[in-house]
């Protein structure tokens, strides 16, 4: 990717909006909102909140990852997880990050085992984003984590079927997940 040239920096952008009033930005927000739906989301996700908008990035995110067998769309990894990335970045919310990111691996790991669909790389981007998911965990209060340690599980026994190591891979890291984490300890021992 090429580097910006030396104008086209936030530092430019930041002493050039000095000085504008409250409608001046607000002009530019809106501008900004009309350019284009990955902004109109962003906006939405930061000002109206993760929980009002995680419906649609969840739908985002399992179409990238799970389009219609039957359409011409490609599986689109890439995208979903720009997706994931740009609503982290929009709301700041862990939890519902948390959640984001179970969806991809979720929809990701089921149309896997539906389709027959994958190769090394595609279990790979499913793996980061299962470990990224578990970085996440261990920060969320205990009373939020047990619904989570759940879905990993069921993620991890969808995953069994699966060929190229990636079943191996998945039952480790919930494994390890439901042996460390006190929430997913006694979660384990409910189911």
């Amino acid at each position: 990717m090429p580097r910006p040239a030396k104008n086209e920096t936030w530092s430019t952008i930041k002493n050039a909006l000095k000085g504008w009033d409250a409608a001046r930005l607000t002009e530019l927000v809106h501008d900004l909102y009309q350019a284009g739906p990955e902004n109109r989301r962003f906006l939405h996700a930061r000002l109206v909140g993760a929980q009002a908008e995680i419906e649609k990035y969840r739908q985002l995110v399992e179409d990238a990852l799970y389009p219609n067998p039957c359409g011409n769309k490609p599986v689109r990894i890439g995208e979903a997880r720009r997706i994931v990335q740009h609503f982290r970045q929009a709301t700041g919310d862990q939890a519902a990050t948390l959640d984001l990111m179970l969806t991809f691996v979720e929809a990701g790991t089921r149309q896997a085992a539906d389709l027959g669909y994958g190769n090394d790389s595609y279990f790979r981007s499913l793996e980061n984003m299962l470990g990224d998911a578990v970085a996440i965990l261990s920060t969320l209060p205990m009373n939020e984590r047990d619904h989570i340690c759940r879905r990993m599980k069921g993620i991890a026994t969808l995953a069994t079927s699966i060929g190229w190591g990636y079943g191996d891979t998945v039952n480790e890291i919930v494994d390890s997940i439901l042996e460390d984490d006190p929430a997913c300890r006694d979660d384990a021992q409910q189911v």
